[in-house]
């Protein structure tokens, strides 16, 4: 009797899948060769951004039939995938679709009128932003609106602040690549090697603005004479407003300093020669003290690795000479470091280190006291760095 009751289970249970099969299938079916899968956003202001006041005036209850209003300027970078085949190799080259538009919405709307595929933003690996687009928070966090709203969007796409037009970048022709997608996030990823620079993706990016409104993202240049293309240093954005650029080296101090540094070197000079140190290891440990509301944090850095190059005619092998270039470098990064730390807190009273994280977790009695008033604590405490250099290799020598 059991037996026969679990056939009949099984066969409506069979019954219900195959007619889940039968009366499912791909409703939105669009052949691949009429997509365009877009892999670069780039993000500018138009040049009517400046009417938000006027805009600001309309009432809800009245239709805006302007909708030429430039407020953006958008393009989209894509590969043109009729390169690509089974006989064909390589990297598709990329084309782009520039419109002008007063929403993201409506510059999709507009981009699709000017294209006979379908676009799809699911493969979308780098999103661009020109700075002066952050010089306007409210369209800012309109846009941001937008991103944070698009399921399809891939939420892995990196971020970066380019300076001038950002059409400019997605249509610039690198030497090695053959699209400017390709190019800069291959620049990104090396940021293992190039410790100049810190990553940072659209959920990271969102995360950070919908926190505070702040948030930091990889500067990108472009040098017309040279025509290329540079990443280096880090771009401060504050209240969704950009604020500045920390240098290359300021950003390798701050990636210590928050302990990413994955890998890079720094360089101190004796008697006019540099001596290049390559950091192979680091860890890094904050301990705080708070009395009367006034924090006092101590960073304390380890860092292991070896001597790159120094100069013929000295020798590395005494123990004495290993000493004074650890102490050099321990005095050197000491100071650059705290250097950084007071012009992120009195230039831009932002906190690039990560200490409200560790009071929130590890202090959070101090937390609940400080919290309110936290950009002014943070502008106001007493921050120390203390480093410890190993030299433990010195390269192969005769």
């Amino acid at each position: 009797m059991i037996f026969q009751e679990n056939v009949m289970k099984l066969k409506k249970v069979i019954l219900i899948l195959i007619c889940c099969m039968f009366t499912t299938g791909c409703w939105d079916k669009v052949e691949i060769d009429r997509r365009i899968f877009v892999s670069t956003i780039g993000i500018d202001a138009g040049q009517e951004i400046s009417k938000e006041k006027e805009l600001k005036k309309l009432n809800p209850n009245e239709a805006f039939s302007d909708n030429n209003v430039k407020r953006l300027n958008i393009t989209y970078g894509f590969p043109d995938i009729s390169q690509l085949g089974p006989q064909k190799e390589g990297v598709a080259e990329q084309k782009s679709i520039n419109v002008d538009a007063y929403s993201m919405e409506d510059a999709f709307t507009k981009a699709t009128a000017k294209s006979s595929r379908n676009i799809s933003f699911g493969h979308s690996k780098l999103l661009i932003m020109g700075n002066n687009f952050f010089g306007y928070p409210e369209a800012v966090k309109e846009v941001l609106d937008y991103l944070q709203r698009q399921p399809s969007l891939n939420r892995n796409t990196l971020v970066v602040m380019a300076e001038g037009k950002v059409e400019d970048y997605i249509k610039y022709k690198p030497n090695l690549e053959k699209n400017t997608q390709e190019y800069i996030q291959g620049l990104i990823e090396n940021s293992n090697r190039n410790s100049s620079v810190i990553p940072t993706d659209l959920n990271q990016f969102l995360m950070n603005l919908d926190e505070n409104g702040n948030s930091i993202i990889p500067s990108l240049t472009i040098d017309k004479e040279k025509n290329e293309i540079k990443l280096a240093g880090t771009c401060l954005i504050k209240n969704y407003v950009f604020k500045g650029i920390l240098s290359p080296t300021e950003t390798a101090d701050i990636k210590i300093l928050r302990g990413k540094f994955k890998g890079g070197k720094k360089v101190i000079y004796e008697g006019g020669h540099p001596i290049d140190f390559e950091i192979d290891d680091m860890e890094r440990k904050i301990t705080m003290d708070s009395k009367d509301n006034k924090l006092t944090f101590n960073i304390n850095i380890e860092l292991e690795g070896q001597i790159k190059e120094y100069y013929l005619g000295k020798e590395l092998l005494s123990p004495q000479t290993i000493s004074k270039i650890e102490d050099g470098f321990n005095k050197a990064l000491k100071d650059e470091m705290e250097k950084v730390i007071k012009v992120t807190q009195n230039k831009y009273s932002m906190d690039l280190i990560g200490f409200r994280e560790h009071v929130e977790k590890y202090e959070p009695k101090t937390w609940n006291k400080v919290k309110k008033d936290w950009d002014e604590i943070y502008k106001n405490a007493v921050i120390n760095v203390n480093v410890n250099t190993h030299v433990r290799r010195i390269g192969a020598i005769k």
